[in-house]
């Protein structure tokens, strides 16, 4: 596994890219004829809050799902674009989007949200 030298985040987020190949990524996907990037991301939640993520792209907010406090899960997706931004809603706790990262087909985002991400309440 080749690690991409990108580290992007908000403060005390991390978003690591790596060359793994994603499987086929579930949810909607672009309208036929149009690219798509499947990507898969795992987010490692240190936080004592649930975190609600949301894949960020062209103003629209797709849900990707829901991670628990202290736990790790992962979601696959379609990106329409080769740029990808994810929110972090935690439940009763505030809001975080993190900064554009290049994506390539079968990219694996890790995003490691922190102990203390849940008391930045900025976009961006």
């Amino acid at each position: 596994m080749k690690a991409v030298g990108k580290l992007v985040g908000v403060s005390a987020l991390a978003l690591l890219i790596s060359d793994c190949g994603a499987r086929q990524a579930g949810g909607e996907g672009p309208a036929e004829g149009e690219p798509s990037l499947e990507v898969t991301l795992q987010v490692e939640n240190q936080n004592f809050y649930d975190a609600r993520i949301y894949l960020l792209e062209s103003g629209t907010r797709t849900r990707l799902g829901n991670v628990p406090g202290n736990s790790t899960r992962s979601f696959r997706f379609r990106s329409r674009t080769n740029a990808a931004r994810f929110i972090i809603d935690f439940v009763g706790g505030g809001e975080l989007t993190t900064t554009s990262v290049q994506v390539s087909p079968g990219d694996q985002l890790v995003l490691t949200v922190t102990a203390s991400s849940h008391r930045f309440r900025f976009r961006s």
